[in-house]
């Protein structure tokens, strides 16, 4: 099992490319069933060594020197390859189904396709579902979503959660709470059918 919060947020991906990809943001459907879009952010990683230096620096350089002014960071010529580095950096969001998983981590698939942001307006994003309460339909309190726990597939298996009213009745300090087609997501919160804490486990 994969556990977002520890496994995905923030990790980097790896890749065939010189771009290196660290993930974001991760979302689900409204239904809480599976992750659905992934946001990352590309870094062009340009080889120093490798790189052909840019004349049209150098003259700016000297120009700067010749009017009397200092090289500084604050000043440093943009080349076209740090124009280029730019247009390639940035925000992505790319489909679940693309990141293949592995042992040591996820990988990302080739031939990676950028979607368009909208595809965000009906999904629930990680950063949402942490610390959101869990509530019976009643009213009950179980405590709030500490962790995502996915199948490689994408899956959503269940919540950690964090301690809560019936951590007390557990013998681990770590209840964790099973998805399944009864568990909804609304107004922010988390509800499941009155007397499902009798589903709650220890992990």
């Amino acid at each position: 099992m994969i556990k977002v919060g520890k496994e995905m947020h923030g990790q980097k991906l790896e890749n065939e490319s010189t771009a290196e990809f660290n993930v974001k943001q991760v979302y689900f459907d409204q239904e809480l069933r599976q992750a659905t879009f992934i946001e990352i952010e590309k870094k062009e990683v340009s080889n120093k060594k490798d790189a052909i230096p840019d004349h049209h620096a150098g003259e700016m350089l000297h120009s700067i020197q010749a009017s009397g002014g200092q090289f500084t960071p604050d000043n440093y010529p943009v080349t076209d390859d740090d124009r280029k580095e730019q247009e390639a950096n940035g925000m992505m969001i790319v489909s679940y189904a693309q990141l293949n998983w592995y042992k040591d981590g996820f990988r990302l698939g080739e031939n990676v396709e950028d979607v368009h942001t909208s595809v965000l307006a009906d999904q629930c994003s990680y950063r949402s579902l942490i610390k959101a309460e869990v509530l019976t339909e009643d009213g009950e309190e179980l405590g709030k979503v500490k962790e995502v726990v996915l199948h490689p597939d994408g899956r959503i298996e269940g919540f950690e959660l964090s301690e809560g009213f019936l951590s007390d009745f557990l013998s681990s300090e770590q209840p964790f709470l099973k998805v399944d087609n009864t568990v909804k997501y609304q107004h922010d919160k988390v509800i499941v059918p009155k007397d499902y804490h009798h589903s709650l486990k220890s992990t």
